[in-house]
């Protein structure tokens, strides 16, 4: 079984990729027939196509040498904060290299870190509609990350946290993008001092562009150390930071109940 939503269009809160240049030939169509080229916002869908079975594994950086004093409590992003996914209907990101994480501070690599678990990836669909009802976008993804990693035992960490694709489609005319986001302010500790669990709060952002309209959404998405994972935010509403947060409070009761 799979799970389909149908969800009104966000803004994005971060910096959007540079406006697509649109070639003579997709502004004459594009004047010679506007409904092939607008976007119809609310026929765009997000299938959760289910769990990856073979999902893409990450090899941990060098660790490098010294001594590891690590702040169990303190959770930080040894990785990237922003990075561009596909631009222009091109593929970009190279997920090996890629991805964000939450570690203790002082860590080095999560190399220096045991009891990782084998990384998980769910895979999402992204499709939309012209005017016309004609389907002119067809993204498939995968969210990717490794969790339950531990400092001597200690904590439960994420890391390889990205989001690879699969598969890009766009009709003629229609330029993609896609960036992933990782604020700091998402990066905290929802377990307690000596039994630290980190939480990520990771925005995919998307922009579809023609030459008649311009259309921006993203998704938000709740992951946790301990292998909890879940779809927060509305990708395409503009949703109250305090309703986010709600969201993310419901969460952690279900999945940290022994806080509660």
């Amino acid at each position: 079984m799979y799970r389909r939503a149908i969800l009104p269009l966000a803004m994005l809160s971060f910096a959007l990729p540079a406006a697509a240049q649109f070639s003579m030939k997709e502004i004459a169509a594009a004047s010679k027939d506007p409904k092939a080229y607008t976007l119809n916002e609310m026929s765009v869908e997000i299938v959760k196509v289910g769990p990856t079975v073979t999902p893409t594994e990450v090899t941990p950086p060098d660790p490098g040498v010294g001594d590891v004093i690590p702040i169990l409590d303190s959770i930080v992003n040894l990785g990237e904060k922003i990075w561009k996914i596909i631009n222009d209907n091109k593929p970009v990101v190279n997920v090996k290299v890629q991805y964000a994480s939450a570690l203790p501070e002082g860590i080095k690599s999560w190399a220096q870190m045991g009891g990782w678990q084998r990384p998980k990836g769910t895979i999402y669909e992204l499709t939309a509609k012209n005017a016309y009802g004609m389907q002119v976008i067809k993204l498939r993804y995968q969210v990717l990350r490794t969790t339950g990693g531990s400092y001597k035992g200690a904590g439960k960490y994420l890391t390889a946290v990205t989001v690879e694709p699969l598969l890009i489609e766009a009709a003629w005319g229609y330029h993609f993008s896609l960036d992933a986001n990782v604020p700091d302010s998402s990066i905290v500790n929802v377990g307690t001092t000596e039994s630290p669990v980190a939480a990520m709060t990771p925005q995919l952002g998307w922009v579809i562009s023609t030459a008649i309209k311009e259309s921006q959404g993203k998704s938000i998405y709740y992951l946790q150390g301990d292998g909890a994972f879940q779809e927060i935010g509305g990708p395409f509403k503009r949703e109250d930071v305090d309703v986010i947060k709600a969201k993310i409070a419901k969460v952690m009761e279900e999945t940290l109940p022994s806080k509660m």
